[in-house]
C-alpha cells in the first residue's frame, strides 16, 4: 500500500543525500587545491574512504528518528547485544586513531560514509518504502555489518608504518 509521508520521506532523504554528495565535492576541490593528494598518499586517502564506510550506519540511526517513537527506538538499540555495543565502540577508538594519524585527510573518510549509504539505501530502496520494513533493515543491518572495528584498522597501520619509516 502506498504511503504518502513515506515518499515524502523518501524524496527529502534523497535530496540530502544529493546535497551532501556536492558539500563533500566542494570541501575536497577546496581541500585538494590547499593540500592535495600525491604519491603514497593516496594509499592513506583510500584506505580513510574504506575506514568511513560504517560510518554510514550512523546516517540510518539518525534515519530512525523519523520512523519511530524515541521510546521505541531507545527499546530496539537496548536490545542490541552487548557485543555489538562494545565492537562499534571499538569501531570509534580505531576510527579515531585513523583519523589523528591521517588529520590531513581525514575528510575523505566523508566519501566512504556516503557511498556506503548511498549504496545501501538504493540497493534497498523497494523495500525501505514501506516503513515497517525500512526500520527492521536499519536494526538488521545494525546487527549484521561485519567487524566494524576492522574497517579503519589498515588506514592505523599505513599511517603509523609511513610515521615510523620517516
Amino acid at each position: 500500500m502506498h504511503d504518502p509521508s513515506e515518499t515524502g520521506h523518501d524524496r527529502v532523504r534523497r535530496r540530502l543525500m544529493n546535497l551532501a554528495f556536492l558539500a563533500i565535492v566542494a570541501l575536497h576541490v577546496v581541500q585538494w587545491h590547499w593540500i592535495g593528494v600525491s604519491g603514497w598518499v593516496w594509499v592513506n586517502v583510500l584506505l580513510l574512504a574504506a575506514a568511513g564506510a560504517p560510518l554510514g550506519l550512523t546516517v540510518k540511526l539518525f534515519e530512525l528518528r523519523f520512523k519511530m517513537s524515541a521510546e521505541e527506538r531507545r527499546r530496539a538499540l537496548d536490545d542490541l547485544p552487548a557485543r555489538r555495543k562494545f565492537e562499534l565502540a571499538g569501531f570509534a577508538l580505531v576510527l579515531m586513531a585513523a583519523l589523528v594519524l591521517n588529520s590531513l585527510h581525514m575528510t575523505w573518510t566523508l566519501w566512504g560514509m556516503w557511498f556506503y549509504d548511498f549504496v545501501s539505501y538504493y540497493h534497498d530502496r523497494p523495500r525501505r518504502m514501506r516503513r515497517i520494513y525500512a526500520v527492521t533493515m536499519i536494526l538488521d543491518e545494525l546487527r549484521a555489518f561485519p567487524c566494524p572495528w576492522l574497517w579503519p584498522a589498515p588506514a592505523v597501520m599505513v599511517a603509523a608504518i609511513q610515521l615510523w619509516m620517516g
